[in-house]
């Protein structure tokens, strides 16, 4: 499973917002679709195919933690259900 993108309606400090995850593909959400498409500008990576590294930065309160306290809330939600 690979996390592409995550949009947060309102969480904490996040209202409204998405964040890409891969630099394979470009999302957009419209408020109803999501649309993903290939990034054609995507040509060469220098890690093999089965590995992705994504950073999260920014200042100091500008949402780092929050964005992980929702990824990890999902990934355990998705454990529990199986």
């Amino acid at each position: 499973m690979e996390l592409v993108y995550l949009w947060v309606e309102d969480y904490k400090n996040i209202i409204g917002q998405g964040f890409n995850f891969s630099p394979r593909f470009e999302c957009k959400f419209d408020g109803s679709n999501l649309i993903v498409t290939k990034n054609k500008d995507y040509d060469i990576s220098i890690f093999p195919d089965n590995i992705n590294i994504t950073l999260i930065v920014g200042e100091n309160g500008s949402g780092k933690t929050s964005i992980l306290d929702i990824v990890v809330y999902y990934i355990l939600s998705q454990y529990k259900s199986k």
